[in-house]
């Protein structure tokens, strides 16, 4: 078992893997650990450790700190790729009350101008004190870019799509990862951590987390991006989201009260294999600070929470299964829209399988870190090029 095998051959995060060693023979040695900086604090589509091992505990947990909320999310309406991003930002806004989040800021379409997302950073970043969380969650799409500086591999910026003040899509509009860890960076203390949730494509290191500015700073990104067989129909986005939503739903139907941000992920990797059938790359970093096992994850329930798709089904007459279910709630586009599911999505449920059952959370305390040099989202068609 993976458990198994980790602790006969345990994996370091600071050593290289021998599968390394021929590409590291003749590098300078902080070029040696910059590569292993980057190899060991991003994974893709694989099982991440997940166990409890944080010193601070979530702010609903302990009692200490709070957490701060900005939600972007834009459906493009006035330009010829529109999206259905805005039902992923208010489902985001439910999971916030439920949490007891009592700074959330969200930002639709029109009002993610460029200049107002920088705002926004400053203005809910300066209100974060030591103890406290940043969430940023963005829906909408994301593009490459060439570098300007040079700090990219492959030569490309990954970038979001913001709009001007009329909806359009520009050069002008994107905000590059460059931009966008220096805004998060210039707007909050050290001791802030920070969790960077990304529903868009060629995101996968859309905050940069291994540049020095990020200093000590604990920061986790997790991105979900379409993969090059989806991508032609937008009206599927938002399966990130609903993946991450199931997984916060049945790890409180477990009773699980505090986990890791790992185990999250590890919970949300489960949703999309089996709702979703693998649809999208889903990526995680983390500054060299901190690791997914090491930070709480901080958007805990304090209420009885339900996902959209988990309240398609029982607003559906109780159906056996949840694939019965969708099938019921996908002859109610009222209802559908209601929940914050867009009936291409109900559609794309229902033909790739929808399978029923529930989070096993000792199965995902057990899952080990495979780390390896994986990209991030694949090349595909997107708002711009």
């Amino acid at each position: 078992s993976i458990a198994e095998s980790q602790r006969s051959s345990p994996v370091c995060a600071h050593r290289p893997a021998c599968v390394f060693r021929r590409r590291l023979n003749g590098l300078a040695a902080m070029d040696i650990m910059k590569l292993l900086v980057k190899a060991a604090a991003k994974s893709t589509n694989k099982p991440v450790a997940a166990r409890n091992n944080f010193d601070r505990a979530a702010p609903a947990v302990s009692g200490d700190g709070e957490v701060h909320m900005l939600i972007m999310a834009l459906d493009y309406k006035r330009t010829s790729n529109p999206l259905t991003c805005s039902m992923d930002g208010r489902n985001m806004q439910t999971l916030a009350r439920a949490c007891g989040v009592s700074d959330c800021v969200a930002m639709y379409d029109e009002q993610c101008t460029k200049e107002n997302v920088f705002a926004a950073i400053q203005g809910i970043g300066g209100r974060c004190g030591e103890d406290d969380y940043l969430v940023i969650y963005y829906s909408g799409h994301g593009t490459n870019v060439e570098d300007q500086d040079g700090d990219e591999d492959d030569g490309q910026d990954e970038a979001y799509c913001f709009v001007d003040a009329y909806g359009r899509i520009s050069a002008d509009t994107l905000m590059t990862d460059d931009e966008f860890a220096d805004a998060v960076i210039g707007a909050t203390d050290e001791g802030v951590r920070i969790l960077i949730l990304s529903d868009c494509c060629h995101s996968g290191t859309i905050a940069d987390l291994d540049r020095e500015e990020w200093g000590d700073r604990e920061v986790v990104s997790i991105s979900g991006c379409m993969d090059t067989q989806t991508s032609g129909d937008m009206g599927r986005g938002g399966i990130f989201t609903h993946s991450m939503l199931l997984a916060i739903d049945q790890l409180q139907d477990a009773g699980t009260e505090e986990y890791s941000i790992g185990l999250l992920y590890n919970g949300t990797l489960d949703f999309d294999e089996r709702v979703f059938k693998s649809a999208q790359d889903i990526t995680i970093q983390c500054t060299s600070s901190v690791s997914p096992d090491r930070m709480a994850w901080p958007l805990i329930p304090t209420q009885d929470y339900k996902a959209p798709l988990t309240q398609a089904a029982a607003a559906s007459g109780g159906a056996a299964t949840a694939d019965e279910a969708v099938q019921q709630a996908m002859v109610n586009p009222e209802l559908l829209q209601q929940l914050g599911i867009n009936p291409q999505l109900a559609q794309f449920i229902n033909t790739s399988g929808l399978t029923s059952g529930k989070i096993d959370p000792e199965q995902l305390l057990a899952a080990g870190i495979q780390c390896a040099m994986d990209g991030g989202c694949k090349k595909l068609g997107c708002a711009i090029q």
